[in-house]
């Protein structure tokens, strides 16, 4: 295959691990190159990406995409579509528009019987189908409409008449408006409503402590860290009862690792409101709590920080790798910043975000770059570790270079270490700027690369961080070993428990 059009499975990996904000289409040039060249492994991928993945965005496009590959072989399209039906309705919504406006050759009509089985499926149990419906009502009636699926009589009542049942969630819910305080929090309790139908149906008895009191109780994770910026305007931290139940809430959500991306945004978009708020504070407690349990990463890292000129944004970068290696690995963490000297250096080890920024804040951007400078120190120091992480734009203008430090770096180490660059946008260039990633290629060595040009995505971070190895094959070891489904496994029996992702 010509050079231009090919494609390494690192390369995919890393190509598929950023977030692109709801833009789907973002997937597409790798995502489509890998679906053509490598479809055995983007099967296994997207199985990999469904049990470690953070960004949903890549649980909604990849499986659409696998099925883009020519002369696809069945056990890879029954993987995609698999997962496909894995979709809450919302994300499946998501994924069959994706693929009419991509217009996915020859599998339209078999992902509009996928859709209308789904929906069979799910309504063949109609109390988890009500428990489903209650909060994805309008979706519901979308996938049943554009896919013309056929319905029973009560669920058509109920999605497109606006019926509720005697007794039901559905009339627990309409009620709700006029019920009194104590009563309508035991309805929620009792019924298990979800965060974003009572508060919806409860209008301005939202501010009612004994409501607010039920509706944290009854919070998912995820529900909890997306509306906590709600509950702080409802004055939950200005209540003990409140407080104390918000609290335990975000002790349980600790124990999910689903939701690291949420929670950041969620502390980010408090910290842009008030930079000392104390929910901030809980939430980034919360991240650091879940970054610990993904793990998943080993050894010891060095972080080599681009503080050369008009590069403030890869010493911010540098802070956030650095902060998620220090909670998601059980070694040392070291950053080196750098322009044409090592300038700063920080033992980080187990430390959080807010702590290395605090030692980090007197770092400022100038001089030139020599990001072999950075290894240099570790190589005079003796500063051993198992990969290297630098967050640069790769632009060398001053000896020495990385890649002739790396080579005597690894006789001193014994090994060949991994080598990951962020890469951040070029923003000044001199006459001999040398790429990073030109020399390491010409040297023969190995680097994987994180494209951080379009956008600064501190979201992304802990899903790229995730996907970081001190052996550069175990990782493709790990997804080729996930396993495959089919569409029977995950819609056969929806009275049984979902399907197990892991082996």
């Amino acid at each position: 295959m010509h050079e231009s059009t090919s494609i390494t499975r690192n390369k995919i990996i890393s190509e598929l691990s950023r977030s692109p904000h709801g833009k789907l289409e973002e997937y597409l040039p790798s995502g489509v190159a890998a679906a053509k060249q490598d479809s055995e492994f983007l099967a296994h991928l997207i199985g990999w990406d469904k049990i470690n993945g953070q960004v949903r965005d890549s649980k909604v496009a990849l499986p659409v995409i696998a099925l883009m590959a020519p002369g696809l072989d069945p056990e890879f399209e029954q993987n995609a579509l698999a997962h496909i039906a894995m979709l809450r309705p919302r994300e499946l919504e998501r994924a069959f528009r994706f693929a009419l406006a991509q217009r996915v050759p020859g599998k339209m009509r078999t992902l509009y019987r996928l859709v209308r089985r789904y929906l069979e499926a799910k309504e063949s149990d109609f109390e988890k189908w009500s428990k489903l419906a209650l909060q994805h009502r309008k979706t519901l009636a979308t996938l049943y409409a554009i896919t013309h699926a056929k319905r029973s009589e009560i669920v058509g009542r109920i999605l497109f008449e606006g019926f509720n049942p005697p007794g039901s969630a559905f009339e627990a819910v309409a009620n709700l408006k006029t019920m009194a305080p104590a009563e309508a929090a035991g309805t929620i309790l009792e019924m298990r409503i979800p965060f974003i139908v009572a508060s919806g149906a409860l209008g301005e008895k939202m501010k009612e402590p004994d409501l607010i009191l039920a509706l944290i109780k009854r919070m998912s994770p995820t529900e909890l860290v997306t509306n906590a910026k709600r509950l702080k305007k409802l004055g939950v931290e200005n209540h003990p009862a409140l407080r104390g139940a918000f609290e335990a809430a975000l002790e349980r959500a600790a124990k999910s690792t689903k939701n690291v991306l949420k929670t950041t945004r969620a502390a980010e978009s408090m910290e842009e409101d008030d930079e000392e708020d104390a929910f901030a504070d809980k939430l980034r407690g919360l991240q650091e709590k879940q970054l610990q349990k993904l793990s998943g990463v080993e050894g010891d890292w060095i972080v080599l920080g681009d503080k050369s000129n008009s590069m403030q944004k890869s010493i911010e970068g540098a802070r956030q790798v650095a902060a998620t290696l220090a909670k998601m690995v059980k070694g040392k963490v070291t950053i080196i910043f750098f322009d044409v000297v090592p300038a700063r250096v920080f033992d980080v080890t187990g430390k959080s975000y807010e702590e290395i920024k605090s030692d980090t804040r007197h770092v400022q951007a100038d001089g030139g770059t020599s990001i072999g400078c950075g290894l240099r120190y570790a190589i005079d120091r003796k500063v051993m570790a198992d990969g290297i992480a630098i967050v640069s734009d790769a632009q060398e203008n001053t000896p020495p270079l990385f890649v002739n430090e790396f080579a005597e770096y690894c006789k001193m180490v014994g090994k060949e270490v991994p080598v990951y660059l962020y890469r951040y946008a070029t923003a000044m260039r001199g006459y001999q700027d040398r790429d990073l990633a030109v020399t390491m290629k010409e040297a023969g060595r190995d680097l994987q690369e994180f494209d951080l040009r379009k956008e600064i995505d501190f979201y992304s971070f802990p899903n790229l961080v995730k996907t970081m190895r001190t052996n550069r094959y175990s990782l493709v070891d790990e997804v080729m070993n996930t396993k495959l489904f089919t569409v029977d496994e995950v819609l056969g029996n929806l009275r049984k428990e979902e399907p197990c992702l892991s082996n």
